[in-house]
């Protein structure tokens, strides 16, 4: 059974959609109305002001300029006391952005380490339902408990499909918004429309700003070698098998890849990294367990660089994000190698609980985005969309099986077909 099979039922039904919707003349209609506009301002005000945030942080050699000349520029008295002030004013902007925004804003088309990343070719899906709306006449979409029974049935189904709980209250209240006060067409259902702003609402979870692998690695390579990836996640995700799987994907296109073994913890990691370098015809460095992971890290890149390979892959522990010292290790590796790419594997299985991990990880160690493990089991992937919304940073890669070539750029329209269908 579909996502949307059972509200269309009874969206079908003419007493549902008399209570539903209201003639445009009644107070019921202009009330609706006038709550759809004072929604819709809100969120162009709050989008406007998360543009602004970002823009100012976009200048952060800027802001870190300024932080050094008010702390440590003993020139700073020869100011002026209105340049003084100026800067004074422009510091505690910072610092209140700072504190309103918990973490730093990045651009979503830059790395952890400041790197660009190349934008997917492939449009993202826009659903335009405008032919469907009438600007006079037809009838009025109202609230009222009619709809907010349909709109609880529907959170029901968003949830049993993985999709994690503030990712699904924030999808119904955008539906309300989207949905009280709109216009209708009667020759179009009301079902239709309910379905059109549905995946509408869903779509927009899935705008993180989304990145093409391939096309980055191959800018990274022509820019500076080698390349370095940072493979992150928690226990059991499979980071090990995605890493042999993105080494297989880059070997064929043609690059030389090196394995750094960095996950010195687990008993057998070593060796079951070193198996799959042997498979793919690649090196891997390694150290006795127990070592130093941010000194293999930093030998492979060593080692690459001395034989003018082309990436490095490091390949770390599985830690839960409450372990200090683990994660201490993880921020050590990160600060050593300065890599191009952090990508955090996520298992499609976990559901809500890889969302959480993701967000909680995120907040100690940014990555640049997922990998989606296991997609070919009866994950529901419910994940990615919430992945995606949780954390500002895309799955830019699926794992669809258990052979090296199952990896697959992710396809956000694959996923929303799947969730739907």
């Amino acid at each position: 059974m579909g996502l949307f099979d059972r509200f269309k039922k009874r969206v079908k039904q003419p007493s549902i959609a008399e209570e539903i919707t209201a003639d445009e003349n009644s107070a019921e209609a202009v009330a609706a109305i006038a709550e759809r506009q004072t929604n819709l301002l809100k969120i162009n005000k709050n989008n406007n002001e998360k543009e602004e945030a970002q823009n100012i942080f976009e200048t952060e050699d800027e802001w870190d300029n300024l932080d050094d000349e008010l702390d440590q520029n003993p020139f700073l008295s020869n100011k002026s006391a209105k340049e003084r002030k100026k800067l004074e004013r422009e510091k505690k902007i910072k610092e209140t952005l700072n504190s309103n925004l918990g973490q730093k804003i990045n651009n979503p088309m830059r790395t952890t380490t400041g790197r660009e990343l190349i934008k997917i070719d492939r449009p993202m899906i826009k659903l335009d339902f405008s032919h469907e709306q009438v600007q006079r006449g037809g009838r009025i979409i109202k609230g009222g408990p009619a709809l907010e029974e349909i709109l609880e049935e529907l959170e029901e189904d968003l949830l049993s499909a993985d999709i994690g709980h503030n990712s699904v209250s924030e999808l119904i209240n955008l539906l309300r918004i989207q949905l009280i006060g709109i216009r209708i067409n009667k020759k179009i259902g009301l079902e239709e429309i309910i379905e059109k702003v549905v995946k509408n609402a869903l779509i927009s979870l899935l705008e993180a700003g989304y990145w093409d692998f391939d096309k980055t690695i191959q800018n990274f390579v022509s820019d500076n070698t080698p390349v370095v990836i940072m493979i992150v996640g928690v226990n059991g995700t499979g980071k090990t098998t995605t890493t042999a799987k993105i080494t297989h994907r880059l070997t064929k296109i043609g690059y030389s890849v090196v394995l750094a073994a960095a996950d010195t913890f687990r008993a057998g990691a070593i060796d079951q990294l070193s198996l799959h370098a042997e498979k793919l015809g690649v090196r891997c460095i390694q150290s006795q367990r127990g070592g130093d992971a941010a000194a293999v890290s930093r030998d492979a890149i060593e080692s690459a660089k001395a034989k003018g390979e082309d990436v490095v892959i490091i390949d770390t522990a599985g830690r839960m994000q409450n372990k200090t010292n683990l994660m201490n290790e993880l921020q050590k590796i990160h600060r050593v190698t300065e890599p191009h790419l952090v990508l955090f594997v996520a298992d499609a299985l976990a559901g809500n609980d890889a969302v959480m991990q993701a967000s909680e990880f995120q907040k100690i160690l940014t990555f640049d985005g997922a990998v989606l493990s296991k997609l070919d089991t009866d994950a529901r992937g419910g994940a990615a969309l919430s992945i995606a919304h949780a954390t500002g940073r895309p799955i830019v890669l699926a794992g669809v099986g258990q052979e090296y070539a199952d990896l697959e750029l992710f396809n956000p329209k694959w996923l929303l077909d799947s969730i739907l269908n």
